[in-house]
């Protein structure tokens, strides 16, 4: 984690105050995108070039605006299974059709979370 006490920048969490990055999806969305340190992702075409502990954002109205964000916990059949908070959610299917958020329009972003070298 870096950046404290800008809540714009870095992606933080440090006595009771965070980043944005660390508490919106949006957010979240443009920080692994750009970073140069720290946590890092770089975004890859389709949910099935994800591993464990990737992350998928939605974007329900396809309106450039990311509302959502999951990790991928495990796999079924090849199939990204991810949990979720905001409506408890455990291994559940990546697509979120049964979500009542969904719509026909919704956009995925796939970010696949890359190694972070730490100094010794």
């Amino acid at each position: 984690m870096w950046g404290a006490p800008n809540r714009s920048g870095g992606w933080w969490l440090k006595g009771g105050n965070w980043s944005f990055s660390w508490s919106t999806p949006h957010s979240l969305r443009w920080y692994l995108e750009t970073s140069k340190k720290g946590l890092r992702g770089k975004r890859v075409a389709s949910a099935y070039d994800l591993e464990l502990g990737d992350v998928i954002f939605y974007d329900f109205q396809d309106n450039g605006r990311i509302d959502h964000s999951v990790i991928v916990t495990s796999f079924q059949d090849g199939e990204p299974l991810v949990n979720a908070h905001t409506s408890n959610s455990f291994h559940r299917p990546w697509e979120y059709l049964d979500s009542t958020a969904y719509t026909p329009n919704m956009k995925y972003y796939f970010f696949h979370i890359e190694d972070v070298i730490l100094p010794i």
